[in-house]
């Protein structure tokens, strides 16, 4: 548990004291031109911890997770209020949550997942693993992925790919790639046989339904999160004293530096193609499709920003806290479009 912490806190140290600070600089112009946004605190989530990952099954099942190192907590939006999830196990920190279909899945620190169908009790999994998982992503109940590792581990490399069955968790082959890499952080995909994982320096690799391979990103800064709209269209974020954009077009991956934006956390893409992407200080920014400017929104927050998910009417929710300091951490959950 210690080396995760560790991790996270160097990760927020990093994008603190690297990023630069731009004192209230304007911010880039948005073509689009868009009415300004301002969001607001979804609510008091200052005592819950950290918050790490959005995601909803619908506009009246959204949920947020994170915690403290040794606590997990999850609330979740019935379509009126936010609160927390009842009947949630005894787990460590939870890092990611993904669903589909009326199946919730939550990655947690020390290989722990938790589980959902329906109306039924929480099920704490256990992967066999003792790493953090840091994202997880379902094609379908009985075929879920999730990656993790230890990306602050002194010696060795141990990066987790993990699959789900329905029955059992078993580790997947990783493939040969060009660079030593410690951790995976997230796994998103448009189907069973097109799925995409990020993670330490900048390493991607791809599921095609038989094999996974290394896809070239064009960046050995981390990535951290990834979302897109079809095999075509995939948003990657990440790196430290400033924001990498990476884009795949369905071939390959180009990737560029948001000089002035600090380091990325988060990324969601509407039906449209519009990315909303989220990090430090309170960042938070949208990318039209297939470019690499983005028009910062007014998020009323300086908070490290960590996830970011909405809704196809617009109902859009953000979670962070402070990460960039050593725990008990104090948690921020925003919204905007309810």
């Amino acid at each position: 548990m210690r080396s995760s912490i560790g991790f996270i806190a160097t990760l927020g140290a990093a994008l603190v004291a690297a990023g630069c600070d731009d004192g209230g600089a304007a911010a880039p112009a948005d073509a689009a031109a868009p009415a300004p946004v301002v969001w607001s605190a979804a609510f008091d989530a200052e005592d819950e911890g950290a918050f790490l990952s959005v995601w909803g099954g619908g506009p009246d099942a959204i949920y947020t997770v994170g915690g403290q190192p040794e606590r997990g907590v999850a609330w979740r939006f019935d379509g009126a209020a936010w609160a927390p999830v009842a009947g949630l196990p005894d787990v460590p920190l939870i890092n990611w949550v993904h669903g589909v279909g009326d199946h919730v899945f939550m990655a947690c620190n020390a290989g722990i997942v938790l589980h959902r169908e329906g109306d039924g009790a929480w099920t704490r999994m256990e992967t066999g693993e003792d790493q953090p998982l840091w994202g997880i992503w379902a094609a379908a109940p009985d075929d879920v992925w999730a990656v993790g590792g230890d990306a602050a581990r002194r010696e060795g490399e141990d990066p987790l790919l993990l699959h789900y069955d329905g029955a059992t968790w078993t580790r997947a082959t990783l493939p040969a790639v060009d660079r030593p890499y410690k951790a995976l952080f997230k796994v998103w995909g448009t189907g069973p046989d097109d799925v995409h994982a990020v993670g330490q320096r900048g390493v991607a690799l791809r599921w095609d339904g038989a094999t996974w391979t290394q896809a070239l990103t064009g960046t050995a800064d981390d990535l951290i999160s990834l979302w897109g709209t079809g095999p075509t269209d995939i948003v990657a974020v990440g790196g430290r004293s400033n924001g990498v954009l990476a884009r795949w077009d369905g071939s390959g991956w180009t990737s560029e530096i948001l000089v002035g934006e600090p380091g990325l956390n988060g990324v969601w893409v509407d039906a449209t193609g519009i990315a909303w992407l989220v990090g430090d200080k309170g960042r938070v920014l949208r990318v039209r499709p297939g470019s690499f400017e983005a028009a910062r929104e007014d998020s009323g927050t300086r908070t490290l920003l960590h996830g970011v998910w909405g809704t196809a009417a617009g109902h859009r929710v953000a979670a962070g806290g402070t990460l960039s300091a050593s725990p008990p951490w104090a948690g921020v959950v925003i919204e905007v479009g309810r």
